[in-house]
């Protein structure tokens, strides 16, 4: 049987720091991303600077729950993916949180993708107030 916490953290998620690298290895990508696309590698450059906090909130913006898997990102099903959302630079980033999925303009300056990411995941307007 399990005590109140360990059902807690079973349904809820792992507490402690999000481990960025796990994330990143267990991530997939739609063409024209990659892991080596531009793109994807000043994203993940962001996620690793981010405070704890921010972290946690990309992630509740694009799965909905802001603790990682109990076990890790292998764990996470559908697995986190991103996909292209254009390149219109005026668009901020999108989700689809029932597959955790994250739509990402394909913003050619690091420090806009920054500031519409943190924009984004800041704004805390999600479906749940549709």
């Amino acid at each position: 049987m399990f005590d109140a916490n360990e059902l807690r953290i079973l349904i809820s998620g792992a507490p402690g720091e999000i481990d960025v690298n796990d994330w990143r290895n267990h991530s997939q990508y739609r063409a024209p991303y990659s892991k080596e696309h531009p793109v994807i590698q000043a994203f993940w450059r962001c996620v690793h600077d981010f405070t704890e906090d921010q972290k946690r909130k990309l992630l509740k913006f694009t799965t909905s729950c802001s603790r990682p898997p109990l076990f890790g990102f292998k764990e996470l099903y559908p697995e986190f993916c991103i996909q292209s959302a254009g390149s219109e630079i005026d668009r901020l980033p999108t989700s689809n949180t029932c597959i955790n999925l994250l739509k990402l303009p394909e913003y050619k300056d690091e420090n806009v993708l920054k500031e519409k990411l943190l924009y984004a995941i800041q704004a805390a307007a999600g479906f749940e107030y549709s």
